[in-house]
């Protein structure tokens, strides 16, 4: 890829708004055949629906004018594809995934999470609901829309598409993937679309991931649970055992180690974000916070690894009491960890912190995966910035991300070159959460921006 550029924000690119205006019929169609499969991450014990979802992709690809292959793994199949170019200036390489979170009918307003609906909207033209509309099927679309766009204008440029369907079990399988594939995948950059924006108005660029370390801590301390008034006093309790270890986890300074506070700059474009502590609040459906203060939310979200507690088991759980000493518990845990942090070294450090706390209890290490910090210069960031300025009308800010994406220290350690994002989803489009949807507006932004950075990349 070229250095210089004779392409800016300003360049007229006179068909590009109207091939986007006209393209809401190609991106709903497309965005309801990959919703209605149900692609849960399922590791390798039922992978029929991620094969559908994967042959449904594959087609809408081919139909984009790409070469496709499905590259195996141990466990669930990734996507290849590629719209080739015979004379390239760039070569970039998109990161989407196809995997989603399960999705219980609970607390949805659809009566199928996977039955792809479509509400009109005043100031977003549609919104689309379902599993998987924002997190990652609808930005991955607008990505292929764009590049169809690019191949029609001659532009030289080749963009392949990298279409993982074990993200969201922490992507166990895509380092051998990746291996597999490497001479096939060799680019200039990589740009992922799988990142929000901090508020519904204000265009982000993420320059930083937080990386994620994962465990199990158990302990049993008798054959089975006796009566409280019996043995209690004498008998150990490994409930509150392992509650008081985990306070003791999170007032310990182990999992701080590596942390590289932000510098003044990054700071002040925290600050020009907008990030609105009403709306993330709103967005996120949260009643209680540690903290209000934006600064101080967005310091917490972005640059400082957390302990989360994510279930406690043990004893007696059902109605009422039942006044026994239990006989086991275990209790999960999760690491986030921000840039400069090494999950590795986290682990060694948990295992020594337990061990002489309390050597009963056995501590397994999960999955985990590095941080990353990105390079908040350079064309490619240029590119993107100019790129989604031109398609909003406002200047975006760089931040960083206080979600984890397993794959993209993998790509950029073993590709040897820079992975960039260009952002499109939103904090109240539900990532993860119950009443997900995607935008036609982010859609329609999407599509532009992509069209643009390839277009500046190409130049």
């Amino acid at each position: 890829m070229e250095s210089g550029s004779s392409f800016a924000a300003s360049t007229p690119l006179p068909d590009l708004d109207e091939y986007v205006r006209s393209s809401e019929a190609w991106f709903r169609s497309n965005l309801q055949a990959l919703v209605e499969h149900p692609t849960v991450s399922p590791g390798a014990v039922n992978d029929t629906e991620i094969r559908a979802g994967l042959a449904t992709a594959s087609e809408i690809l081919r139909s984009s004018g790409a070469d496709v292959e499905i590259v195996e793994s141990k466990g669930t199949p990734s996507l290849m594809a590629r719209i080739r170019h015979a004379q390239p200036r760039a070569r970039v390489l998109v990161y989407n995934h196809l995997d989603v979170q399960p999705a219980e009918r609970a607390g949805w307003r659809q009566a199928d999470p996977f039955r792809f609906e479509v509400e009109p909207h005043p100031e977003r033209g549609f919104l689309y609901r379902g599993r998987g509309t924002t997190d990652d099927k609808g930005p991955a679309l607008c990505a292929v829309r764009a590049a169809s766009w690019a191949t029609s204008r001659g532009l030289p440029i080749e963009v392949a598409f990298l279409w993982e369907t074990e993200e969201e079990i922490g992507s166990p399988n895509f380092l051998d993937v990746v291996r597999a594939r490497k001479d096939a995948l060799g680019c200039d950059c990589v740009i992922v679309s799988d990142t929000i924006w901090p508020t519904a108005d204000q265009p982000a660029i993420s320059a930083g991931l937080r990386g994620s370390l994962q465990a199990l801590l158990r302990l049993r301390t008798a054959e089975q649970e006796v009566h409280s008034g019996l043995a209690g006093g004498v008998a150990r309790n490994p409930v509150r055992e392992l509650c008081v270890l985990a306070t003791a986890i999170d007032a310990a300074g182990f999992w701080h180690e590596g942390v590289v506070p932000p510098d003044a700059e990054e700071i002040a474009s925290f600050m020009r974000s907008g990030f609105d502590p009403h709306y993330f609040l709103h967005a996120h459906h949260l009643e209680r916070v540690t903290t209000e203060v934006p600064l101080e939310m967005m310091l917490r979200l972005w640059t400082r690894p957390t302990f989360e507690i994510h279930g406690l088991t043990g004893g007696y759980q059902g109605r009422g009491t039942k006044t026994i000493v239990p006989h086991e518990a275990e209790l999960k845990i999760s690491f986030r960890l921000v840039p400069d942090q090494d999950p590795r070294a986290i682990g060694e450090a948990l295992l020594a912190f337990v061990a002489r706390f309390n050597p009963d209890v056995t501590v397994t290490i999960g999955g985990s995966f590095a941080p990353y910090r990105s390079d908040p210069r350079g064309r490619v960031h240029d590119a993107i910035h100019d790129a989604l300025q031109s398609a909003t009308g406002r200047a975006p800010v760089t931040i960083r991300e206080g979600g984890s994406i397993g794959a993209v220290p993998v790509l950029a350690a073993e590709l040897g070159v820079g992975v960039h994002f260009l952002p499109l989803s939103l904090p109240d489009h539900g990532y993860h959460a119950p009443n997900e949807y995607f935008d036609w507006r982010q859609a329609r932004i999407g599509m532009t921006a992509f069209a643009r950075t390839f277009a500046a990349l190409a130049s």
